[in-house]
């Protein structure tokens, strides 16, 4: 860790292995740190929270502090994204995509795994590198995805390129229509399916999901609902072929 050379104290870090990608980044934080750090013989080691007024720490001041180095969510975003009409992990699923934290190639190649180009490459097309705008927006299998789903609500609009378009319209736009819970249960659903659907073809090497995968979604919406609300009495096909007209039960 270190030693004392005379009256001053230095650092000497020994890692059991080499860092990777954003460990680099953590080290260097490390190091700033500790240069700022002066050590005194006999003095005795204590405490202090440098962030707040008194060294005593405080939830609330850690979170400000924490929060000024990372990408948040906005409040209306994250209330959006947590939908109890979905399961946790959806929710979850669905945080990490807004935040840009799902395991996409790219992202694996930033955390320091070794990808060959090839490997890099998008699952269902291996045209352009796997990142998230392509692999839900711009891909065109996933546009004609969110396009089919909009229709079925009786939408029709100019698909955005980006996720965080589509999340906005979603919450703004379509949450006008439909309510936001319900926007959003949508928005997570298509979104939940897309992935399932990347990972069938990368794991399986398999596209056949994607045939059928605008059925999959109204089924899968149906049967979240009914089991997450109560008094639900319509049918599937009831919400199939209405679903604007039966969305207002959902409360």
């Amino acid at each position: 860790m270190g030693l004392w050379e005379g009256d001053s104290w230095r650092w000497n870090m020994s890692w059991r292995r080499g860092r990777l990608g954003r460990e680099r980044d953590e080290e260097e934080v490390l190091w700033r740190v500790l240069d700022n750090i002066h050590l005194k013989k006999g003095r005795r080691d204590s405490w202090t929270w440098i962030h707040a007024p008194g060294g005593q720490y405080k939830v609330k001041v850690a979170y400000d502090f924490l929060a000024s180095y990372v990408r948040l969510l906005d409040t209306h975003l994250c209330k959006f994204i947590w939908c109890r009409l979905v399961p946790s992990k959806v929710s979850f699923f669905g945080w990490s995509l807004c935040l840009d934290r799902l395991p996409t190639k790219r992202n694996l190649q930033k955390r320091g795994v070794c990808l060959q180009q090839e490997e890099l490459l998008y699952g269902l097309r291996h045209e352009v590198v796997e990142e998230v705008d392509h692999l839900f927006c711009t891909c065109r299998e996933a546009w004609l995805i969110w396009v089919k789903v909009l229709r079925w609500w009786g939408i029709e609009t100019v698909m955005c390129n980006t996720v965080q378009g589509i999340t906005e319209f979603f919450l703004h736009d379509l949450g006008g229509i439909t309510g936001k819970e319900v926007s959003a249960y949508i928005f997570l659903v298509v979104a939940w399916f897309l992935w399932c659907w990347r990972n069938n073809c990368v794991f399986n090497d398999s596209m056949s999901m994607g045939e059928h995968l605008v059925d999959r979604i109204q089924m899968k919406s149906f049967l979240w609902i009914k089991n997450k609300v109560d008094g639900c009495v319509f049918s599937f096909y009831e919400w199939k072929e209405h679903p604007v007209d039966y969305a207002v039960a959902i409360k």
